[in-house]
């Protein structure tokens, strides 16, 4: 089936080498230029646009300092939070850069007052998303709404349709389609085909034990309010991603961001998944604290047949093991990568050809050290062996026995991690300014909202895999909004 298309960058890489998983310094690389910035369009990008935040917790504050400290000419007219609590803080904010914001609880009164409004941010509780972003859409406004675009999948739809008929931008905010370093992976797995014939891909995304977020002392919301908010308790007003009503559980507040890159990279949807998962750590929450989910695509392979790439993906709530990376493997070698620019890095098979493109990535790397010389063996003490006969003798003991516990690296070429282009910048950043950047002249979305929907339908689904305990097909017209 096919799959919605996003834009990529055309970007040189080069690379500093400090290993396979780790590297710790950078090399910087050239990168050809989006024409969102070259040009007339240049000019654009002095024109202030007036902006507009609904939700500003923990999301929508990285969304709201990226923007308020590190995007020119933005003027942030308002901020919507129905806790006081959030709103006071996002409006004190706002006023220490001399942004005169004024503060609402309902966002169609904000909508209705504030007439110069020209895009709004949208990060709210999941289950929240599809009012407020269909409701701007209907004002005129742009949205840019967090990730996942509803935890049901008629109301993202509707998120799609109404930007359509609206004819107003919807960004989705799966901020990988908009990394860099990202587009430059995807240059090296999809064109320079750094791993071959795909056969494989996994990625994980673990974390450390969840704890109740809490609330700060005198500033609960009192029960008519919550029950009014959709909420029975404050506690789930704090914690609503643990529970099922408000939203997808971890296979969306997580998984999403990376299975996006399997459909992207694999420029198709998925055709089956199969998953297992369950509420195994914690008492007292809804969702799963551990889920494992196996996927199957059908891409094009030789001579015009289809072919299927398989994949694993893993997310647990209880412990930071692995952290969080992607990984391709074809039969000429592999890709891994991550958000944390220091992780991940490229091989080759040792049998693969030598690629042109890895012949351009050694010349910068640096030469090796000339290897020391041996030291002069030490005398023995007096009564004991020479270290040589030593080692001898516990060499032959030695004779026989299996060996266990040593970890032998896959041989083959290694690179180090991709390299991001230009200046270093936050995870969420290049995606907002890509947000901006359509506002004002017009340019392509990274994640529009039909590419947002195609990854929810792929998410969600995983969660009913769960529920039946057996292989899930996609239909084709699933993925159509």
């Amino acid at each position: 089936m096919s799959h919605p298309k996003t834009k990529n960058f055309n970007l040189d890489l080069l690379l500093s080498r400090r290993g396979f998983l780790k590297a710790s310094g950078v090399v910087g690389a050239g990168l050809v230029l989006a024409p969102t910035i070259l040009g007339e369009e240049a000019k654009n990008a002095s024109k202030t646009v007036n902006v507009a935040f609904i939700g500003v917790g923990v999301q929508g504050r990285v969304l709201l300092t990226n923007a308020l400290t590190k995007v020119p000419n933005l003027r942030f007219v308002a901020i919507t939070d129905v806790w006081p609590y959030n709103q006071g803080y996002a409006v004190r904010l706002l006023k220490k850069y001399n942004h005169a914001a004024n503060g609402y609880a309902d966002f169609q009164e904000m909508l209705d007052k504030e007439k110069e409004l020209d895009a709004v941010f949208v990060a709210t509780p999941d289950w929240k998303h599809a009012e407020h972003t269909i409701g701007c859409l209907k004002a005129g406004k742009h949205v840019y709404c967090e990730k996942e675009m509803s935890n049901s999948l008629e109301l993202a739809k509707q998120m799609v349709v109404t930007a359509r008929e609206t004819k107003k931008l919807l960004q989705i905010g799966h901020q990988r389609r908009s990394n860099p370093r990202y587009h430059t992976a995807y240059d090296f797995v999809v064109k320079k085909k750094c791993c071959g014939k795909m056969t494989f891909v996994s990625a994980q995304w673990n974390r450390a034990k969840r704890l109740d977020v809490g609330c700060p002392k005198d500033q609960e919301l009192d029960e008519a309010t919550l029950k009014k908010l959709g909420y029975d308790t404050m506690q789930r007003f704090r914690n609503w991603r643990w529970y099922k009503k408000f939203s997808g559980g971890p296979i969306a507040d997580l998984g999403s961001h990376q299975i996006d890159i399997f459909n992207w990279y694999l420029g198709a949807s998925p055709k089956a998944v199969m998953a297992s998962g369950g509420l195994d750590y914690y008492e007292g929450i809804e969702w799963y604290d551990n889920i494992n989910a196996l996927y199957e695509w059908e891409i094009a392979g030789d001579g015009g047949k289809k072919r299927v790439v398989r994949g694993f993906y893993q997310t647990l709530s209880f412990s930071s093991h692995g952290g969080y990376t992607e990984t391709f493997v074809g039969d000429e070698g592999s890709l891994i990568i991550s958000e944390l620019a220091a992780t991940g890095g490229i091989r080759r098979e040792q049998d693969a050809p030598e690629a042109d493109w890895e012949k351009e990535l050694q010349k910068s790397l640096p030469k090796p050290a000339a290897p020391a010389a041996p030291a002069a063996p030490a005398a023995a003490e007096p009564g004991k062996e020479a270290p040589a006969a030593a080692a001898a003798a516990a060499k032959k003991d030695d004779e026989g026995e299996i060996k266990v516990g040593h970890s032998i690296p896959a041989p083959g070429r290694y690179y180090p991690p991709i390299v991001a282009p230009g200046p270093e910048k936050t995870e969420h950043l290049p995606h907002i300014e890509n947000f901006i950047a359509a506002v004002r002249d017009g340019a392509a979305l990274n994640c529009p909202g039909e590419v947002g929907y195609d990854t929810a339908v792929t998410v969600l689904k995983v969660n009913d895999a769960v529920a039946a305990a057996k292989r899930l097909d996609y239909a084709p017209e699933e993925f159509k909004a």
